[in-house]
């Protein structure tokens, strides 16, 4: 396996699809021209993907970008655009309606011979269970374009589609799917191929234009879609890529707190984290079975060092907080311990202030370490990339999220997410499939998404449920007991009191020390549990998991592969929503000096 010193900078990686009028509508006198705009488009867009790795050398891999072709090589422009990737040393893939001899019937003469030659020199070639009589496959088949896609490239008239599946149609659910579209238009009265044109909003029938007149202008294009949009999304991930795989960890205290409380085993050795290796092979071992190296391995190492991270500054926030709890209470026990032994005051007030300045240093060393963002963001990106290989290999799905910006109210773009850029990019480097999608295909690719990841999620969150509600329900018992023994402390004083005056009033001062010291064990625990929101945690797992078998159950009986792909879709859902919860119920949850 290869193996990386740091977490893996993601290759960049330009996904082009193409949509346009056939042959006979493009007609002779056009098909010169388009091809000479339609080779320079090409050009174009490979020139900026090599000038945009260059400029984000840093947040990119060292490799050349890689360039692909997503077309399903029908006559005209499918074809056209075929000659002029390859041109361009673009990898093809070819997206077919139907299987390859039943698409055959399409095309006559030349058109066949060309269709035999590009599918020849495809690098991948994908069959979807189009049927005819339906009159649908050209549908799925501009889907499945648009899914593989960072960019579509349309030859289009600029009038109403004449249907379903038709240009007009597929570039509609590009802009729909937020794919850009870089129209080049056809004008076959004057027998000409306009400037290419970047279709930036507006609606179908009146859509709002960009020149693309220079290099600079698709360049421009490539990293708005691409790259990072903000300085801090760019610290984030320059911070990402220094990490180390550093598998001692001697933050120990939540592990131990949960074997003290009976909740876990102690892992051996204790401070010892598995490596990186071992953990994709036990995550992700089945996999292999089912898919190519090109499309799991760049998923597996970025999937392998966001969970080992993830894991490791999760264990250095939750033991740094319970830390914080304790040693404050310890500070209040100490210094009430100078009421039973004042000859030794100064050395307890010595502790205490040791206790209080580990404390802050506790504090301290979590803020800067920024242990808890790293531990939110590695997490989200983990379980952002778990889904993809799953969405990748139906054919029919695109990315969770196309972009770093983030949908807020009133369809406002609020903020940005380098976890969400960093997943697209692995996405883009990840091979796209090939092979026949036939309807065992899909019932297979179903099975295997319930057992290898939708069933062991849902049973992840049963155990995660039940853990939590044990470790909310065990501190509640400590806390109580706490309160429990001070009530119990003060009734017996207050007997005492009457009854034996005074031997009562000689042990004031310990009263003084339990009533005081055990409250603030008991406000310790009580602090521990409430900054966890245990029965939240144990709330959204139960609800993720009941999901999630409801997802399963939907799988089982998928037929087709839409309904393939809108079901793995939804898993994604399932498994963002409770993280998306979680990150929003933990972001102002930082390290804090108890009040």
């Amino acid at each position: 396996m290869e193996t990386f010193d740091h977490p893996p900078r993601p290759r960049l990686a330009l996904n082009v699809g193409i949509t346009g009028h056939r042959a006979k509508a493009i007609g002779e006198e056009l098909t010169g021209p388009v091809r000479e705009q339609l080779r320079g488009i090409f050009a174009q867009l490979k020139q900026a993907a090599f000038d945009l790795r260059e400029r984000e050398s840093a947040i990119f891999a060292d490799d050349d970008p890689i360039v692909r072709l997503h077309t399903p090589l029908a006559s005209g422009s499918d074809q056209l655009a075929a000659e002029a990737a390859q041109a361009n040393d673009f990898i093809l893939r070819a997206l077919l309606p139907f299987k390859i001899e039943e698409y055959e019937r399409d095309f006559q003469g030349a058109d066949l011979a060309l269709f035999k030659t590009f599918l020849s020199d495809a690098n991948t070639v994908m069959t979807l269970p189009g049927d005819r009589t339906a009159h649908d496959a050209y549908v799925l088949v501009g889907k499945a374009v648009i899914a593989a896609s960072d960019v579509i490239v349309a030859i289009w008239d600029g009038e109403p589609g004449n249907g379903p599946g038709g240009t007009a149609h597929v570039v509609e659910l590009a802009l729909r799917e937020n794919v850009p579209v870089i129209h080049l238009h056809i004008d076959r009265g004057n027998g000409t191929a306009s400037e290419p044109r970047l279709i930036s909003g507006g609606t179908l029938d009146d859509p709002d234009y960009v020149p693309l007149a220079t290099q600079e202008d698709f360049t421009a294009l490539l990293a708005d879609i691409l790259a990072p949009h903000e300085s801090i999304e760019r610290a984030q991930i320059l911070d990402y890529y220094a990490e180390i795989e550093n598998r001692r960890n001697y933050r120990i205290e939540y592990p131990v707190l949960l074997w003290l409380l009976r909740i876990k085993k102690l892992p051996r050795p204790l401070w010892l984290q598995d490596s990186i290796e071992t953990d994709i092979e036990r995550e992700r071992s089945v996999l292999r079975r089912s898919f190519r190296p090109s499309m799991r391995m760049p998923l597996e190492r970025s999937y392998g060092w966001a969970n080992f991270l993830a894991i490791r500054y999760a264990q250095m926030f939750r033991s740094g907080h319970i830390t914080n709890y304790a040693l404050s209470a310890a500070a209040v026990i100490v210094a009430l311990t100078g009421l039973l032994a004042p000859e030794i005051k100064i050395f307890l007030v010595m502790t205490e202030l040791v206790l209080i300045g580990l404390l802050f240093y506790n504090t301290s060393a979590g803020k800067k370490g920024d242990w808890h963002r790293r531990w939110l963001q590695y997490r989200h990106l983990a379980e952002s990339l778990r889904p993809l290989v799953y969405l990748k290999r139906s054919g029919l799905s695109g990315p969770p999220f196309r972009t770093d910006f983030i949908s807020g109210a009133h369809r406002r773009e609020a903020g940005t997410d380098w976890t969400r850029w960093y997943a697209a990019a692995i996405w883009r480097e990840m091979a796209s499939p090939g092979g026949d999608m036939t309807d065992a295909e899909v019932a297979a690719l179903a099975r295997a998404a319930i057992e290898e990841q939708v069933m062991p999620q849902a049973e992840y969150h049963d155990v995660n449920a039940e853990r939590m509600r044990h470790l909310d329900h065990r501190l509640h018992e400590v806390g109580e007991l706490l309160m429990g023994f001070v009530i119990a402390t003060c009734i017996l004083y207050i007997i005492g009191y009457f009854a034996m005056h005074e031997v009562v009033k000689s042990m004031t001062n310990l009263l003084v020390v339990l009533t005081a010291g055990l409250p603030a064990a008991g406000a310790a625990v009580f602090g521990m549990r409430g900054h966890g929101e245990h029965l939240l945690q144990a709330s959204r797992s139960a609800e993720s998991a009941a999901a999630l078998r409801q997802n399963a159950r939907r799988l089982s009986e998928i037929d087709t592969i839409e309904g393939l792909a809108e079901e793995l879709q939804t898993t994604s859902y399932i498994m963002l929503a409770d993280l998306n919860e979680w990150t929003t119920a933990y972001s102002e949850r930082s390290l804090e000096v108890p009040a």
